[in-house]
């Protein structure tokens, strides 16, 4: 059994659009819940009325994505009987019907792969995953301040910047987790995902937190979704607030997993705050 976790915030109609069309394409058995963070009960319960059948609908207070997806991986763990997770953003739309099958074949064939995913391209056409290790100043302030240094091509050969178009299938750093399958026994190992942030960063600190008991990430490009990337953002957020959230879940990963000092993570933030105004 397939366990699947959707985190849900203010966008019932999309959620339950995605479990009947998209999730309905899934060939092997499997048990969805939808973490609803921020809504009432009244919300909750007229949500699951409408999903009747096909899935389980938890209200929950806005805690953030992280927490929302442990709050709905420990009601699986409670279930019983699920050996693999997929955590899912409810704007993907799946292309290939065997997609959870190829994944799970991966972790079959390698013993130390601890989470898996497609290849995940926008809508634009272009692959959002998988991508590799990224220090914060070269992510936040050195790939902006080159620009008038090095030319278009160089920048991106230097920050790898075609690294998700050029990635083989295989081991990589870091996976989107707007799809992403993980092996219930280590993820329960690390305590799944950290609560310490709110949005953002939650992929690099599972996989430091992975890597740390031998566990690695799968890029699986034989089979693909379709994510609409950022559409429940930027409801909520402008571009210039959601930029500095990002940069502050992220900082959060580099201090606690990639020893980052205090004093050199707010230098950055001052400094990308300040790229940011003139941009």
């Amino acid at each position: 059994m397939l366990g699947i976790v959707i985190v849900s915030y203010r966008s019932d109609d999309q959620t339950a659009a995605f479990v009947r069309n998209e999730l309905s394409k899934l060939t092997v058995p499997h048990r969805t819940v939808v973490v609803a963070n921020g809504a009432g009960t009244t919300e909750a319960e007229a949500l699951q009325v409408s999903l009747e059948g096909e899935a389980t609908v938890l209200p929950a207070e806005n805690g953030g994505f992280a927490k929302g997806n442990n709050i709905g991986a420990r009601w699986l763990f409670e279930q019983g009987g699920c050996d693999h997770i997929l955590f899912t953003n409810n704007d993907i739309r799946i292309e290939s019907g065997d997609v959870i099958e190829s994944l799970l074949a991966c972790f079959h064939a390698h013993p130390d792969v601890g989470m898996a995913g497609p290849e995940i391209v926008g809508v634009d056409g272009e692959r959002q995953s998988p991508a590799p290790y990224r220090g914060l100043w070269e992510r936040y302030v050195w790939i902006f301040l080159s620009t008038p240094f090095l030319s278009r091509e160089a920048k991106r050969k230097r920050f790898r910047l075609d690294y998700a178009k050029e990635a083989g299938e295989g081991y990589h750093y870091r996976l989107m987790g707007s799809f992403l399958m993980v092996d219930v026994v280590p993820f329960r190992h690390v305590g799944g995902f950290d609560e310490g942030t709110f949005l953002y960063a939650e992929e690099p600190i599972l996989s430091e937190r992975f890597l740390r008991i031998g566990k690695k990430c799968w890029f699986c490009p034989s089979v693909r979704v379709i994510h609409e990337h950022g559409s429940t953002v930027s409801r909520h957020l402008s571009s210039r607030a959601a930029a500095m959230v990002d940069f502050d879940s992220n900082a959060y990963y580099y201090r606690k997993y990639k020893g980052y000092g205090r004093l050199s993570t707010m230098a950055a933030r001052l400094l990308y705050r300040l790229i940011l105004s003139v941009k």
